[in-house]
């Protein structure tokens, strides 16, 4: 697994900032089914976080389907490729609406973030 950093002054809970990494991970294919996830001491000991901050990162992971939890053996991925679109979508909306949430509490409006928007896309 890569090695991803969380970062403690966002707005975002930390476990969020797992999910999120992983889910990352797996969608880019650099995670697949079959492979086994660090144990939630180990991640939470290389991410300095509490390692109820992992577990609930893990459980949350589970309930959404990306991964399995298996009694006394670790936790797997487990994803189902058919939801790969719909989720690529969800993850990309979630992204945009913390985006757009942040531009906002900066004092930016809808006009300013289009023109942004525009300029970065006739730059690429």
């Amino acid at each position: 697994m890569t090695r991803f950093d969380i970062d403690t002054k966002s707005a975002v809970p930390a476990y969020q900032q797992v999910m999120q990494a992983i889910k990352l991970e797996i969608m880019s294919g650099r995670l697949k089914n079959g492979d086994q996830l660090p144990s939630i001491r180990d991640l939470a000991k290389l991410l300095k976080l509490n390692p109820n901050t992992v577990a609930k990162a893990y459980y949350n992971l589970e309930a959404e389907g990306f991964i399995e939890s298996r009694m006394g053996s670790g936790n797997w991925v487990k994803f189902v490729p058919a939801k790969k679109d719909t989720l690529r979508r969800t993850m990309l909306e979630t992204e945009l609406k913390n985006f757009l949430e942040k531009a906002v509490s900066l004092g930016f409006d809808v006009g300013d973030v289009r023109l942004l928007l525009e300029r970065f896309m006739k730059d690429e």
